[in-house]
Protein backbone atom coordinates (compact mmCIF):
# COMPACT_ATOMS: atom_id res chain seq x y z
CA UNK A 1 0.00 0.00 0.00
CA UNK A 2 1.11 3.12 -0.72
CA UNK A 3 2.07 6.28 1.58
CA UNK A 4 -0.18 8.44 0.00
CA UNK A 5 -3.37 6.56 -0.96
CA UNK A 6 -6.57 8.33 -2.39
CA UNK A 7 -9.03 9.89 0.83
CA UNK A 8 -11.23 7.25 2.23
CA UNK A 9 -12.61 8.78 5.18
CA UNK A 10 -14.40 5.80 6.40
CA UNK A 11 -11.52 3.76 6.21
CA UNK A 12 -9.13 6.33 7.74
CA UNK A 13 -11.39 6.89 10.72
CA UNK A 14 -11.37 2.96 11.10
CA UNK A 15 -8.20 2.41 10.55
CA UNK A 16 -6.81 5.21 13.29
CA UNK A 17 -9.00 3.22 15.97
CA UNK A 18 -6.12 0.91 15.97
CA UNK A 19 -4.08 3.41 17.41
CA UNK A 20 -2.69 2.45 20.51
CA UNK A 21 0.64 1.84 22.40
CA UNK A 22 1.28 -1.24 24.50
CA UNK A 23 3.65 -2.19 26.53
CA UNK A 24 7.10 -2.39 25.12
CA UNK A 25 6.46 -3.47 21.30
CA UNK A 26 3.83 -0.92 20.05
CA UNK A 27 1.77 -1.95 17.00
CA UNK A 28 -0.33 1.07 15.98
CA UNK A 29 -2.88 -0.54 12.98
CA UNK A 30 -4.01 2.43 11.03
CA UNK A 31 -3.98 3.28 7.68
CA UNK A 32 -3.24 6.61 6.82
CA UNK A 33 -5.15 7.99 3.62
CA UNK A 34 -5.42 11.53 1.70
CA UNK A 35 -2.29 12.64 3.98
CA UNK A 36 -0.23 14.41 1.60
CA UNK A 37 1.40 17.15 2.95
CA UNK A 38 2.05 20.19 1.47
CA UNK A 39 5.86 20.86 0.60
CA UNK A 40 6.95 24.46 1.90
CA UNK A 41 9.23 25.39 4.26
CA UNK A 42 8.70 28.32 7.25
CA UNK A 43 10.31 31.50 7.19
CA UNK A 44 13.61 30.67 9.39
CA UNK A 45 17.09 30.79 9.93
CA UNK A 46 16.64 26.86 10.57
CA UNK A 47 15.55 24.76 7.29
CA UNK A 48 12.97 21.96 7.70
CA UNK A 49 14.29 18.44 8.58
CA UNK A 50 13.60 14.98 9.98
CA UNK A 51 13.70 15.17 13.56
CA UNK A 52 16.66 14.18 16.01
CA UNK A 53 15.73 14.81 19.23
CA UNK A 54 12.28 15.67 21.07
CA UNK A 55 13.07 17.52 24.38
CA UNK A 56 10.55 18.61 27.33
CA UNK A 57 11.96 21.13 29.56
CA UNK A 58 9.44 20.53 32.14
CA UNK A 59 9.22 17.22 32.60
CA UNK A 60 12.81 16.53 32.39
CA UNK A 61 12.74 14.53 29.08
CA UNK A 62 14.64 13.71 26.30
CA UNK A 63 14.28 11.28 23.86
CA UNK A 64 15.97 9.92 20.55
CA UNK A 65 13.73 10.46 17.34
CA UNK A 66 13.71 7.79 14.51
CA UNK A 67 11.74 7.58 11.85
CA UNK A 68 8.95 5.25 11.23
CA UNK A 69 6.56 4.14 8.38
CA UNK A 70 3.93 2.31 6.87
CA UNK A 71 4.32 -1.39 6.96
CA UNK A 72 1.12 -2.24 4.73
CA UNK A 73 -1.49 -0.61 6.85
CA UNK A 74 0.40 -0.58 10.24
CA UNK A 75 2.52 1.98 11.49
CA UNK A 76 4.93 0.49 14.06
CA UNK A 77 6.76 2.53 16.52
CA UNK A 78 10.15 2.09 17.65
CA UNK A 79 10.91 -1.19 19.27
CA UNK A 80 13.04 0.76 21.75
CA UNK A 81 10.82 1.88 24.57
CA UNK A 82 13.10 4.97 25.00
CA UNK A 83 12.62 5.87 21.53
CA UNK A 84 10.31 8.05 19.66
CA UNK A 85 8.80 7.54 16.31
CA UNK A 86 8.80 10.32 13.67
CA UNK A 87 5.90 9.41 11.18
CA UNK A 88 7.61 10.13 7.40
CA UNK A 89 4.39 11.01 6.09
CA UNK A 90 3.80 13.87 8.19
CA UNK A 91 5.60 17.38 7.92
CA UNK A 92 9.32 17.99 8.76
CA UNK A 93 9.59 20.22 11.55
CA UNK A 94 9.93 23.54 10.53
CA UNK A 95 7.67 23.30 7.78
CA UNK A 96 5.23 25.54 7.27
CA UNK A 97 2.29 23.59 6.59
CA UNK A 98 1.10 20.25 7.73
CA UNK A 99 1.70 18.56 10.78
CA UNK A 100 4.74 16.89 12.30
CA UNK A 101 3.11 13.73 13.94
CA UNK A 102 5.00 11.85 16.93
CA UNK A 103 4.45 8.87 19.08
CA UNK A 104 6.31 7.35 21.37
CA UNK A 105 6.18 3.92 24.32
CA UNK A 106 4.38 4.71 27.76
CA UNK A 107 5.15 1.65 29.85
CA UNK A 108 3.45 1.54 32.96
CA UNK A 109 6.90 -0.14 34.73
CA UNK A 110 8.68 2.56 33.48
CA UNK A 111 11.14 3.48 31.01
CA UNK A 112 9.50 4.43 28.38
CA UNK A 113 10.23 7.61 26.07
CA UNK A 114 6.44 9.43 27.02
CA UNK A 115 5.86 7.76 30.67
CA UNK A 116 6.18 11.84 31.96
CA UNK A 117 3.59 13.00 29.02
CA UNK A 118 0.66 12.78 31.21
CA UNK A 119 2.12 15.61 33.64
CA UNK A 120 2.55 18.11 30.49
CA UNK A 121 0.27 21.09 30.24
CA UNK A 122 -0.90 23.61 28.43
CA UNK A 123 1.80 26.43 28.29
CA UNK A 124 4.82 23.89 28.54
CA UNK A 125 7.35 23.66 26.21
CA UNK A 126 8.19 21.17 23.90
CA UNK A 127 11.56 21.04 21.44
CA UNK A 128 12.29 19.52 18.27
CA UNK A 129 16.24 19.11 17.63
CA UNK A 130 17.71 18.15 13.89
CA UNK A 131 20.77 18.06 12.52
CA UNK A 132 20.73 21.92 11.42
CA UNK A 133 18.64 23.74 15.01
CA UNK A 134 16.23 23.51 17.13
CA UNK A 135 12.17 24.10 16.81
CA UNK A 136 10.64 25.30 19.84
CA UNK A 137 6.65 24.83 20.50
CA UNK A 138 4.56 25.75 23.63
CA UNK A 139 1.44 23.25 23.78
CA UNK A 140 -2.08 24.83 22.97
CA UNK A 141 -4.18 21.61 24.11
CA UNK A 142 -3.75 18.53 25.68
CA UNK A 143 -6.54 15.80 25.06
CA UNK A 144 -7.25 12.24 26.24
CA UNK A 145 -8.88 10.16 23.59
CA UNK A 146 -10.76 7.02 24.33
CA UNK A 147 -10.29 4.45 20.80
CA UNK A 148 -14.06 5.95 19.48
CA UNK A 149 -12.75 9.18 19.89
CA UNK A 150 -9.38 8.95 18.31
CA UNK A 151 -10.94 7.16 15.21
CA UNK A 152 -13.97 9.95 14.71
CA UNK A 153 -10.86 12.75 15.00
CA UNK A 154 -8.58 11.18 12.38
CA UNK A 155 -8.18 13.67 10.11
CA UNK A 156 -7.64 16.31 12.88
CA UNK A 157 -5.04 14.31 14.32
CA UNK A 158 -3.01 12.91 11.49
CA UNK A 159 -4.08 14.78 8.49
CA UNK A 160 -1.76 17.07 6.55
CA UNK A 161 -3.86 19.61 4.33
CA UNK A 162 -3.93 21.45 7.95
CA UNK A 163 -2.01 22.37 10.86
CA UNK A 164 0.55 25.25 10.10
CA UNK A 165 3.30 23.07 10.95
CA UNK A 166 2.23 22.30 14.15
CA UNK A 167 3.49 19.24 16.22
CA UNK A 168 1.17 16.47 17.98
CA UNK A 169 2.73 14.26 20.10
CA UNK A 170 0.88 10.95 21.32
CA UNK A 171 1.05 8.66 23.83
CA UNK A 172 -1.03 5.74 25.59
CA UNK A 173 -2.65 6.42 28.93
CA UNK A 174 -5.18 4.90 31.41
CA UNK A 175 -3.52 1.79 32.33
CA UNK A 176 -5.97 -0.86 33.47
CA UNK A 177 -3.83 -3.61 34.59
CA UNK A 178 -3.55 -5.56 31.43
CA UNK A 179 -3.67 -2.76 28.45
CA UNK A 180 -4.12 1.02 27.96
CA UNK A 181 -7.59 2.30 27.31
CA UNK A 182 -6.84 6.01 25.75
CA UNK A 183 -4.52 7.78 24.01
CA UNK A 184 -2.64 11.75 25.03
CA UNK A 185 -2.88 13.91 22.38
CA UNK A 186 -0.62 17.00 22.88
CA UNK A 187 -1.18 19.84 20.27
CA UNK A 188 2.02 22.37 20.26
CA UNK A 189 2.61 25.47 17.50
CA UNK A 190 6.05 26.29 17.18
CA UNK A 191 7.36 29.72 18.49
CA UNK A 192 10.82 30.30 17.51
CA UNK A 193 13.47 28.27 15.52
CA UNK A 194 17.25 28.36 17.10
CA UNK A 195 20.32 27.70 14.60
CA UNK A 196 22.97 24.64 15.77
CA UNK A 197 25.52 26.97 17.33
CA UNK A 198 28.72 27.19 15.05
CA UNK A 199 31.79 25.03 16.19
CA UNK A 200 34.75 27.10 17.47
CA UNK A 201 37.82 26.64 15.67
Amino acid sequence: MAENPPDSPSRFAAAASGLWTALVVLSIAMVLAGLVWPSGSAATEVPPGAPQRLELPGLNTKARVVPIRLDGEVLDPPRNPREIGWWVGSAKPGSAQGQTVVTGHTVHTGGGSLNKLDHIEEGQEVDIVTKDGTFQHQVDSVEVLSRKELAEQAQRIFGQDHGDGRLVVITCTDWNGSSYDSNIVVFAHRFNALPKPEKKS
